[in-house]
């Protein structure tokens, strides 16, 4: 019979940091007002916050980069977000705002990962 207790401790810690990261991301969009800025901040968090989970040991690699960074990332608000600007027409800032968010959080996760000197 295999054992169950590192999964059940995988899950559990995506739990705890999932309701974490969540909470910080529902924190961010009430306190920014405006959803493009407020979408901005919690994906680039979020990539930074990979970043730093490499550094970390297996279970808080797992709490971290997928619970905590998983549900504090709003990549389905950001997709949302460029499409009601292309529906409007407004190609050039979607471009923007896309290509800035991908940039921004390559350079988030790499400040993550090098901050924490694994580079």
């Amino acid at each position: 019979m295999p054992d169950v207790l590192p999964l059940a401790v995988g899950v559990f810690a995506v739990f705890v940091g999932g309701m974490l990261g969540g909470f910080v991301r529902w924190l961010l969009m009430r306190q920014i007002p405006s959803p493009l800025v407020s979408t901005f901040a919690a994906n680039v968090s979020a990539a930074a916050v990979i970043g730093f989970a490499v550094a970390a040991p297996g279970t808080w690699r797992t709490a971290i980069g997928v619970g905590f960074a998983g549900a504090l990332s709003t990549l389905s608000m950001l997709a949302r977000q460029l499409g009601e600007m292309a529906k409007a027409g407004e190609f050039v800032l979607a471009a923007k705002y896309g290509v800035g968010t991908a940039l921004a959080a390559i350079a988030a996760s790499a400040i993550g990962v090098y901050g924490f000197g694994l580079g």
